[in-house]
């Protein structure tokens, strides 16, 4: 699970079309990244599990990945609110430019959101999870940033900037003498339902962005909970 805040949102291409992506058009486009993250896997020399199945439907956080059924659930334009729709209006607005409410969504969540997710499929064909704890989430973000660094530099920098654009907006929900692991992982469930916890996901990229030397997509694969 993954918060989607407006400064990391940018869209992939600052002239995308106002008209939102028709969904079989999105369903093949996330297919074809699942495959190519696949692809990279057994490159890598990694054996992927049965690829999961990918659902364009109404989802917490505009993607979420269900274990139990193999699949992955992602958002659409068409399954948005009026008001999820309003804050990608603002969103927009505050980016500037040729951003649009669609191009900033579209960019935000079938780009980042959805191979955030493809990194809790990989947790799960390993068999290393850890529900709701930093070191899943963050795993998750760290083989994100991996392949988009891989594969996208550019957008992979743009990511970065928004959430720590994020970070030092937002003042930290740490109290003095806590880190944000331990803060996160023993108070996950009640945090996770408010806005509070897109700080935390800006926190673990920002800090993500300055590990040295950057972890290859074959080191982060091989690291699927950060830290252990």
């Amino acid at each position: 699970m993954i918060a989607l805040p407006a400064a990391a949102a940018a869209p992939a291409s600052a002239g995308a079309a106002e008209k939102a992506t028709p969904p079989p058009k999105v369903q093949r486009e996330l297919e074809q990244r699942r495959d190519q993250f696949l692809r990279r896997i057994a490159e890598e020399g990694y054996h992927p599990c049965p690829p999961p199945r990918i659902t364009l439907a109404d989802t917490p956080s505009f993607g979420n990945y269900r274990p139990e059924s193999n699949e992955i659930v992602v958002a659409s334009w068409q399954t948005l609110t009026s008001e999820e729709r309003q804050d990608f209006a603002q969103m927009a607005k505050e980016i500037g430019g040729r951003a649009t409410a669609v191009s900033v969504f579209e960019g935000g969540t079938y780009r980042w959101v959805f191979m955030h997710e493809l990194g809790h499929w990989w947790q799960a064909c390993v068999k290393q999870t850890r529900p709701s704890s930093y070191e899943e989430e963050n795993g998750a973000n760290r083989i994100a940033l991996a392949f988009w660094r891989e594969q996208d530099p550019h957008f992979a920098a743009g990511i970065v900037h928004g959430f720590e654009a994020l970070v030092r907006a937002v003042p930290s929900p740490v109290p003095a003498g806590s880190t944000p692991q331990q803060y996160l992982d023993a108070h996950f469930t009640e945090l996770a339902k408010g806005d509070t916890y897109t700080w935390f996901q800006a926190e673990s990229i920002a800090s993500l962005a300055h590990e040295e030397p950057p972890p290859s997509l074959h080191k982060a694969l091989s690291q699927p909970l950060y830290p252990w």
